[in-house]
């Protein structure tokens, strides 16, 4: 089998996926060197938390989203039907006047 010929742009995609994936690798070993003038003090890496700990993590955001959907719901639910009482008690002020 030959090989197809890429045209023009096909080569130019190529060439910046090429490029995009030499980014992303990170610079080179030399160019690293050189550019370090003192080294970093390695930083303490973070303990993974325990499962009990996640477990407890998870709960007290679900309990914020919770608190945090219930005060929502509270001002809706008192807020909504209060519209709903308003306008049907304007209706019923404005009604028997149209009669007349």
């Amino acid at each position: 089998m030959e090989k197809e010929k890429l045209s023009a742009r096909e080569a130019a995609l190529v060439a910046q996926a090429h490029r995009e994936a030499e980014a992303r690798k990170g610079p080179a070993p030399a160019a690293v060197t050189s550019h370090a003038a003192a080294p970093a003090a390695p930083q303490p890496a973070k303990p993974k938390a325990s499962p009990a700990e996640r477990l407890a993590r998870l709960m007290a955001e679900e309990r914020a989203e919770t608190e945090r959907w219930k005060k929502k719901m509270r001002r809706y639910g008192i807020i909504v039907p209060a519209a709903i009482i308003g306008i049907f008690a304007l209706w019923a002020l404005r009604a028997p006047s149209r009669r007349r």
